[in-house]
Parts: structure tokens; C-alpha cells; sequence
């Protein structure tokens, strides 16, 4: 009886229908499931709570695909285990929070297959939401299997707690998830409106999903698998058109590279101050007290010296993700992207990797910049950024990034909000940009991915060459080519560090799962140690166990069919 109690109040694994009031929140009027859900208005608040869990997992940066990776590391705030691993065991709140939502979407998900008879709906409105709620539960499936391997199967709504589900294989896991989202290809259109399921969206999920099965398994015939799905997803798209500043314009939300995003609006927000999402935060450090007009930034995710060396001077990429000059208005860089007023902090690139001092010289040059951009603001400072491929300059980047200074490096501009800008400067979470989770360029790296599984190295160089050459890529036409880091590579490994090297300048910042891809590739562990400013600065030697997250140890302990040792993941 206590066991059952504890989960329907921590809704934990497999939540009843009495605990339903926690997860629908629409159900207020204190009529039964079955007289809400019988109405289309009703059951419609089930189809929108089955995607509004996307809002949980991924609206408050989403800590287990972004922290530990070559990318990322901490800037002067201790960010926790997950950034240095060393800390993290069966009890860490992370670890727990991402696993316990999971299952609450999941719970959500069945909860609206369990209904879906009920309204009168037409034939193919029920056949395109069963569809569409069959792909995001196995969806909210593989995204735990990504972090803890084989996982508890769920896809049975109950009236009471369940405490004996079953912990699958990994290989029926992945079983589960394919057929799940291969059988929900036949109940959807091919095109949707933005955030809703569709053809596109399931087959560049089974392309991703069977790429893990391949590296996971040793299952080769699934990077041919995975192709197959890429190469739908690339007919239906087409070839990459969008420049990349286009593509997160945010006056160009939901454009046609996108294939899968979690949405966001004004409209959509109970709050406009603190019910949107923190993308817009992310990837840099402090920018103050909120006070005036800077954006709010919090210190996390500070991107890794080696993403910055990895850039070319003449890729456009760069200015796009980075805000080198911030006025003291910062969001009067939009919409013409040139602010107005005086400048309160400059962000010169240094990309020679012999130059190691500040001149006078440059100095005065900084200085005429600033004073024919807007002039000085009170407290205006400058902080090189240290790109250039050496040593020296990555002590001085790491040193920096460490450092105490606001705003001491320049502030990730990509996911910013100006629709609400005012906001944005007042609140950690104020962004009304839709969170995209997936699109075209990604689809291109899967299938590279795949063709490096299968060794066939030069093919996948040839593909990740059309995202390199995307309109505009180079910032100035006639000038330096951008260099491919696949060029020469001959062996898997030589692949996977310039596949690895080309999807970091491209997805910078993106919730597509960074961990996730090292993890499946088998690079996470060479890769901290090679380039993680956290790993070189406390000494870390990677321990193999961190592969895999540990299974919650609450899971664990509130399940009857699960073993605290059997159902454990290795090493913990």
C-alpha cells in the first residue's frame, strides 16, 4: 500500500488515472475521464498535453544531451556531475528528473490511445492522431533508451499504479521503438503544420533510431537501414537551400529546413515573462544583474576553445552563432542586424595562432571600430576571443572562460527572442521561439554517419560537403574555401573526429543530442579527454561506466520487477 502511495504522489514510473489531475491539467470540472474524454474538445486536451510534455523535457535546457561533451564545459559556476561525471551516481536529480518525465509523457501518450475511441471523430482524424501519439511514445521511449540502455517498456494505460513492469533488452527496446514508429508511417500526411507529426518527422527518426541500433548492436545491415530512412527524409526536403542566417532568422520561425520542432508562441504562454523557454540563455556566461537592456544569459555550456578553432575566418556560420558587438540596446540588433546606440561590449576575433599579445595597435583599431559603430557606453569593456588553433590560445580562452568578468565572452545570439525581447533582458525564460529538435542538415550528417559505419568514408565527406556548401556559407565569396575535416580521413576514427568536428560548427547549440551522438559513435570517452577544458583541468580519466547513465535508484526501488543489481547499468 505504501509503495503505491509513493508513486502516485511522485509519479515516478507508471502513473494511474489517479494521479491523472498532475499530468492533464485541463480535467478541472470534476467530471469523470470518460464524459471529458467523449467530447472532441476534451479528448483534443489529451493530443495537446501528449505534446506538451516536449515542453518539460526540453524547455529548461536539457542538462543530459548538452553537459560532458567535447563542446561544451563550465564557465566559472560549478555546473554540477554531469559536467565532470565523477559525482554522478543512482541518486543524482538530473539523472532522476529526465527519467521520471519521460515516463509521465509516456503515461500521457497512452493515456490518449486509451481514449481515442471515445469522441466522435471522423475515420482518418482517428487514424492520423494514433499515428501521431504512437510515434511520440516511442519516441519518449528512445530518448531514455539513448541514456540508460535497455528500459521499461510501457504502453498500457492503468487505473492503478503499476509496480512490476519488466525491465526490456536493449535489442527489444530498440524492437519496440522501430515497430512503433514504422507502424505509425501509414496514419500520417505527408506534410503538417509546424510541430505536428508527419512522414518526414518518423523517417528521420528511424534513420536515427537504426543508426544506434547499428552502432549499439554491431548490427551493420542497419546503416543501410538508416539510409534508406535519410533518403525519404531528403526527397520530401530537397537539397539544403536556406542560408544558415536564414535558417535562425527569428523573424523566419519554422521554415522549411526545419522537420521537427516543440512550439512556441505568445499566444501559446500563460506568462510571457516565465512560461517561454531558455534556449536563448544558453552557451555563454553571465551578463550582468538583468538590469538595463542586456539580455539575460546564465553561465552554462560555455562552448569549447576547439569549437571556436574549428571555425574558418570566412565561415558565416560564426557571426551567426556568436554576438561579437553588443550594444548597450541589445536587441536594437534586430530586425536589420545592426544595433543602434552605444556599444557596450566588443568581441574581436583572434584567429592568428601566432599572435599572443595585445598591441596598442590593435587596441586603437578596436577603438575606431566602436567609436564609428555607436561609441562607448559606461563600463565598456573589450575581450579578445582567443579562435586560433594552438595551445596558447586555448590556455588564454580556458583562462578567460573560467574568469570572473560578466559577460567576459561573447553572448550566443542563434536562439535569441526579439519578439520579446523586454522580456528576455527581465527573465531567464522569457523566449517565444519554437525549440527545433530536428532538421535537414541533421538528416544529412545521419546518413553520413551511416556511410562511415559502412566505411565508406569518401561518400560521407561528399555529403557533409553539401551542408558546408550552403548558400552564403562563406562570408565573403571570393574569399578562403571552408575546408572539409573529413578530407583524408581514412579509417573510422579519422571520420568520426572530422564528423564530429563539421556537426559541432553546425548544430552549435541544437537539442538533437550531442552525448547521444559521442555516446552511440563510441567517441565520448577520447573526445572529453581530448577537448573537454573540465576533464584536462580536474584530471579526469574516463571511466567506461559513464556510457550509460545509472537507472534511477527510485526506479529501481519502487519497481517489483526490478533487481537493485541485475537491472543496474554496469559499474553502478
Amino acid at each position: 500500500m505504501k509503495k503505491n502511495i509513493i508513486i502516485c504522489l511522485s509519479i515516478l514510473l507508471f502513473v494511474s488515472s489517479g494521479c491523472e489531475k498532475l499530468l492533464i491539467e485541463d480535467n478541472k470540472g470534476g467530471i469523470s475521464n470518460e464524459e471529458l474524454y467523449s467530447s472532441v474538445d476534451g479528448f483534443n486536451t489529451l493530443v495537446t498535453s501528449s505534446y506538451a510534455q516536449l515542453r518539460t523535457l526540453y524547455g529548461n535546457s536539457p542538462i543530459l544531451d548538452l553537459a560532458g561533451t567535447d563542446i561544451y564545459r563550465e564557465g566559472r559556476v560549478n555546473g554540477g556531475p554531469l559536467y565532470t561525471y565523477e559525482t554522478i551516481n543512482a541518486a543524482t536529480g538530473a539523472v532522476f528528473n529526465f527519467y521520471r518525465d519521460c515516463y509521465r509523457a509516456i503515461q500521457v501518450t497512452n493515456a490518449t490511445l486509451n481514449y481515442i475511441d471515445l469522441p466522435p471523430l471522423s475515420a482518418s482524424q482517428k487514424q492520423r492522431i494514433s499515428g501521431e501519439i504512437k510515434f511520440l511514445r516511442a519516441f519518449y521511449h528512445f530518448i531514455l533508451m539513448e541514456q540508460f540502455g535497455g528500459i521499461a517498456i510501457n504502453t498500457e494505460y492503468t487505473n492503478s499504479p503499476r509496480t512490476n513492469i519488466p525491465r526490456a533488452s536493449l535489442s527489444d527496446s530498440f524492437n519496440f521503438v522501430i515497430s512503433e514508429m514504422e507502424a505509425s508511417l501509414n496514419d500520417l500526411p505527408e506534410t503538417s503544420e509546424p510541430g505536428r507529426i508527419n512522414k518526414t518527422v518518423v523517417n528521420h527518426y528511424l534513420s536515427k533510431v537504426y543508426l544506434t541500433r547499428a552502432w549499439d548492436l554491431g548490427a551493420e545491415a542497419d546503416f543501410t537501414k538508416s539510409i534508406s530512412y535519410a533518403d525519404k527524409v531528403l526527397a520530401s526536403k530537397g537539397t539544403i537551400s536556406l542560408p544558415y542566417n536564414k535558417v535562425w532568422d527569428p523573424f523566419n520561425d519554422n521554415n522549411s529546413e526545419f522537420i521537427f520542432s516543440v512550439q512556441y508562441n505568445k499566444a501559446s504562454l500563460a506568462n510571457e515573462l516565465t512560461s517561454g523557454n531558455d534556449q536563448y540563455t544558453l552557451f555563454s556566461v553571465f551578463s550582468g544583474s538583468g538590469a538595463g537592456q542586456i539580455k539575460r544569459i546564465v553561465d552554462s555550456y560555455l562552448p569549447a576553445h576547439h569549437v571556436h578553432a574549428s571555425f574558418q575566418q570566412n565561415d558565416s556560420r560564426y557571426y551567426t552563432n556568436f554576438m561579437l558587438t553588443t550594444w548597450q540596446d541589445y536587441f536594437s540588433f534586430y530586425p536589420n542586424s545592426k544595433g543602434s546606440g552605444v556599444i557596450q561590449n566588443y568581441y574581436p576575433v583572434i584567429w592568428d595562432p601566432n599572435k599572443t599579445e595585445i598591441t596598442s595597435e590593435d587596441i586603437a583599431e578596436w577603438d575606431a571600430y566602436v567609436a564609428a559603430n555607436g561609441g562607448k557606453a559606461s563600463g565598456y569593456l573589450a575581450f579578445p576571443v582567443w579562435a586560433g588553433n594552438s595551445e596558447a590560445h586555448r590556455e588564454k580562452y580556458d583562462k578567460n572562460g573560467y574568469g570572473n568578468t560578466d559577460r567576459r565572452v561573447p553572448p550566443f545570439r542563434k536562439f535569441d527572442s526579439p519578439q520579446n525581447g523586454f522580456n528576455s533582458t527581465q527573465s531567464n525564460t522569457a523566449s517565444i521561439r519554437s525549440i527545433v529538435l530536428a532538421r535537414l542538415a541533421e538528416t544529412y550528417f545521419l546518413k553520413a554517419e551511416a556511410l562511415i559505419g559502412l566505411g565508406q568514408f569518401s561518400q560521407a565527406k561528399d555529403l557533409i560537403q553539401q551542408v558546408i556548401n550552403r548558400p552564403e556559407n562563406k562570408l565573403v565569396p571570393s574569399g578562403a574555401d571552408l575546408s572539409n575535416a573529413l578530407e583524408g580521413a581514412n579509417t573510422k576514427t579519422a571520420a568520426l573526429e572530422g564528423y564530429l568536428i563539421e556537426t559541432a560548427k553546425e548544430m552549435l547549440g541544437e537539442y538533437n543530442g550531442r552525448w547521444q551522438m559521442l555516446r552511440r559513435t563510441k567517441m565520448l570517452g577520447t573526445s572529453l579527454e581530448k577537448f573537454n577544458s573540465d576533464f584536462k583541468r580536474d584530471g579526469i580519466k574516463w571511466q567506461e561506466k559513464w556510457s550509460l547513465r545509472p537507472i534511477p535508484e527510485q526506479a529501481i526501488e519502487l519497481n517489483d520487477a526490478m533487481d537493485v543489481v541485475k537491472d543496474q547499468n554496469p559499474g553502478w
